[in-house]
């Protein structure tokens, strides 16, 4: 059997070096901008190439993070930082982006590419395809159970490297809005606000609705071994070297311990018992967990101490089992008010079974929860073992290089305009034979006799089961039987479904194209018109416009774009419907079939920003329908919005004015 290989985090030059002493394989990290966590330390380019050369001198490889989205005019910028990262000689980078993965192809074929889990690959069909992109392993999305992965890997050869520790999103990774719906943070671009760890409000009820365990898969380790996955992977970029070197350390004992061997499952479980993070699930792993919300608890992280008797003049006496130390950091949680303080513990008392902690804690009011996020006594060993590393500085050196910008033929394109429905009731209304109408696709409508029906898209859904593989296959097989039938695509993994057939293929706003090589990418694997993301704004989508890409272009006029796509169980109190509030944002929460969607109270209206969108020689629009009842009088309105005879408030504009961050 293949080594397990062993994946830790590294947000910081101490949580770098803590990872390689504990026994990690390899070590993933990003550079000072386009990485997912752009929040966490970073490395500077001589920092990763001296670090780099470290790791290789432990025999420890590394993997550079440059999974975001890029602009068009950060092009330049982001392939310098690829041009550092090969000349670190990293072992791998890691992509979201289409472009840059194929500039990478292209210009830096010494370096392996890796699939980040923020493009989305969760089936069969997705890993299929990304490997004929030149991508040698993909990280697949946390949403997977073990069956799945089994038969991922047994009908492909890639590398599979899954999560097996640590923060989940509320949303499947690389299909998340919300923040960047909020405040222009998104999260494809590493500058996710996590609105999802947020207390949120819905009829009278309080608690933290989005806001998951932690995951752990420790207890699986032989499962894992023998699914064909090649890496384990643990998050955290954002954590610190304790966290760090206990889990990779944990890791690396479960996976190293012959089958059987109890005693060091229990050892790798009782250290990870400490890594001062949520409490755990195992997502859907075995079984889809019902209980991976805890409304009252989950935002807060750290080792639950108990609730405070008493704390003035900065002691705190608490009843507790915790063993608390001098220097250890521990947290005052309010979870009503979701606020919290840390202090150092200056010191600690026992006095007739109650713990007496010194701390700078102002007056806490009694019943207060505290959790214990740092250990004093076992950072003073980790410095020592960070202290012992030796980083030679080696002055790195990289040649300029230019890379030859895509050349799109500018064409004139006629207007027209699409209406996106999910619900075929909308068809009683419609009667402009010159509307192009675009159905969603999904689970349950796939058997409905929709060839019969007078639709000219049928849209895939972002995510699809592989169990659902075969259902979507004979539905798409059968409405070929049209050639008529256009087809919009939203993942990788769907262009499998038409390997072999002749079809009209337009891509949709998750196949992500903010930059002109991520389009061109769409363009050579038969993409006759791509759609602008939900999330861009003004700025970009007029330097994507300068190529010549405007007449390949769509753009959302109007809707509700899902924001997150979740595939955990909602919590008991959460109903179809419920609009939730948080300071000043509401957004519903829509649940269909085994999928929750967050939309916004209010949809998206840019019907008064067509002037400038058509400057640029944007010619093809989209009215979206979806996640409204059907009704004649609300297609009316949008219809005189778009000529041009009703004028209409927009009281959402997403990004298109404000800076995509």
């Amino acid at each position: 059997m293949k080594k397990l290989e062993i994946l830790a985090p590294a947000g910081s030059k101490e949580a770098f070096i803590a990872a390689v002493r504990a026994g990690a394989d390899a070590v993933y990290c990003g550079l000072e901008n386009f990485n997912a966590r752009g929040k966490a330390q970073n490395f500077t380019p001589q920092e990763f190439f001296n670090y780099t050369a470290f790791a290789r001198e432990n025999k420890v490889k590394v993997y550079a993070a440059l999974n975001v989205l890029i602009k068009q005019t950060e092009i330049q910028e982001a392939v310098k930082t690829l041009n550092f990262i090969a000349e670190a000689k990293a072992d791998a980078v890691i992509v979201q982006d289409f472009g840059i993965a194929q500039i990478a192809r292209k210009y830096f074929p010494q370096l392996k590419l890796h699939a980040s889990t923020q493009m989305n690959v969760h089936n069969s069909y997705a890993v299929l395809q990304a490997q004929e992109a030149g991508i040698e392993r993909v990280v697949l999305a946390r949403e997977l159970s073990l069956e799945e992965i089994r038969q991922i890997s047994q009908k492909t050869s890639a590398g599979l490297e899954i999560f097996c520790h640590g923060a989940l999103c509320f949303s499947v990774s690389g299909i998340c809005l919300m923040s960047s719906f909020i405040g222009g943070c998104s999260a494809n671009r590493g500058a996710c606000a996590q609105p999802c760890r947020r207390r949120w409000s819905f009829s009278g009820k309080e608690g933290f609705y989005l806001s998951p365990k932690d995951l752990r898969l420790a207890q699986y380790i032989n499962e894992i071994k023998n699914a064909g996955v090649s890496c384990i992977k643990i998050e955290g970029r954002m954590k610190n070297a304790q966290y760090v070197y206990k889990t990779a350390r944990a890791y690396r004992i479960a996976a190293d311990a012959p089958q059987g061997d109890e005693s060091a499952l229990k050892e790798a479980q009782n250290i990870l018992d400490e890594d001062f993070a949520r409490k755990k699930t195992s997502f859907n792993f075995i079984k889809k967990s019902e209980e991976i919300f805890e409304p009252d608890l989950t935002k807060q992280t750290g080792v639950y101490v108990g609730k405070t008797l008493s704390c003035h003049d900065g002691v705190l006496k608490i009843k507790t089992s915790v063993q608390i130390n001098k220097n250890d950091i521990i947290k005052a949680s309010n979870a009503k008010e979701d606020r919290y303080i840390t202090s150092h513990v200056k010191d600690v008392n026992f006095n007739e079974g109650i713990c007496e902690i010194k701390t700078d804690f102002p007056p806490l009011k009694p019943q207060t929860e505290i959790f214990k996020t740092y250990d004093g006594i076992f950072e003073e060993t980790l410095k020592k073992i960070i202290a012992g590393a030796n980083i030679e500085k080696n002055k790195i050196k990289t040649q300029e290089i230019n890379v030859k910008y895509p050349v799109f033929e500018k064409t004139a394109a006629k207007e027209e305009l699409f209406l996106k429905i999910d619900d075929l009731q909308w068809l009683k209304f419609i009667k402009n034979v010159d509307l192009a109408i675009i159905y969603a696709l999904d689970k349950e409508n796939t058997n409905k006799p929709l060839a019969r029906q007078k639709i000219d898209f049928f849209e895939l859904p972002s995510y699809i089961e592989e169990a659902d593989l075969p259902l979507y296959e004979r539905a798409i097989k059968d409405l070929l039987k049209n050639a008529e039938n256009k087809f919009i695509l939203n993942n990788i993994g769907h262009f499998r479904f038409f390997k072999d057939a002749k079809a009209k293929l337009y891509a949709g706003p998750f196949l992500y194209a903010l930059n002109s090589f991520a389009a061109d990418f769409l363009i050579k694997n038969k993409i006759i018109n791509f759609t602008f993301s939900h999330e861009d704004d003004i700025k970009n989508i007029s330097e994507i416009a300068k190529t010549g890409l405007s007449s390949k272009s769509v753009f959302y006029l109007c809707g509700f774009p899902p924001l997150a796509v979740s595939k955990m169980t909602p919590h008991k109190d959460l109903q179809n419907g419920a609009l939730l509030k948080s300071q000043k944002d509401s957004f519903n929460a829509v649940i269909k079939g085994k999928t929750a969607h967050i939309i916004a109270q209010h949809p998206v209206m840019l019907f008064n920003k067509m002037p400038k969108l058509k400057n640029l020689g944007i010619r093809k629009y989209i009215i979206d329908l979806s996640f409204i009842k059907p009704s004649p009088n609300y297609l009316n309105l949008m219809l005189d919005a778009w000529r041009g005879k009703q004028l209409i408030s927009n009281e959402y504009e997403f990004n298109f004015e404000r800076k995509l961050k």
